[in-house]
């Protein structure tokens, strides 16, 4: 079953290619951090590391990293394929609009750089600060920081969980 912000496979096409542009997808951006994760995690322990470095950062940083690209994709500042079209640049208007509170909910998601904070973080943060919670909960819907709980590609687990068990049979 497809959320209201999951592409459908018959909007696939359309969501392509967006107003004349090719719309990119998130997996290269990915692999380019995995190889840099691998590169320094090599350098680290002074070998080449493998496919134990693809495991770590999908382990570490995959949900991390797609949480970031929602948050780019609803401010508008990126479009990725992942993400439907309707939600991109979702909260653009109450920023142009200077709506203060969407505002700080964005900057709060954002500022622990490792990480993107929840939904129920923010809630905690609206309740102890007295934020109207309709309206928090509101703008969370419009955010909806979960649709970018997506799982990694297939292949990419399959090659990180075959590295894992060679080498826990090889030690």
């Amino acid at each position: 079953m497809h959320s209201p912000s999951d592409p459908a496979p018959e909007d696939a096409l359309a969501d392509q290619r967006w107003l004349g542009t090719d719309v990119p997808s998130l997996l290269p951006m990915a692999w380019l951090e995995i190889e840099r994760h691998k590169w320094i995690e090599s350098e680290k322990a002074k070998r080449d590391v493998g496919q134990a470095a693809v495991a770590d950062w999908l382990k570490r940083f995959w949900w991390r990293f797609c949480r970031w690209r929602r948050i780019e994709h609803v401010e508008g500042v990126h479009r990725w394929y992942e993400f439907s079209h309707e939600d991109f640049a979702k909260v653009l208007r109450p920023i142009l609009e200077n709506d203060r509170l969407v505002l700080v909910i964005l900057e709060l998601m954002k500022t622990d750089r490792r990480r993107v904070i929840n939904d129920l973080e923010v809630i905690e943060w609206a309740r102890d600060a007295g934020v109207p919670m309709e309206r928090v909960l509101e703008i969370l819907g419009e955010i909806h920081i979960n649709v970018a709980r997506l799982d990694p590609p297939v292949e990419w687990v399959r090659r990180a969980d075959s590295s894992f068990s060679s080498r826990t049979l090889d030690s």
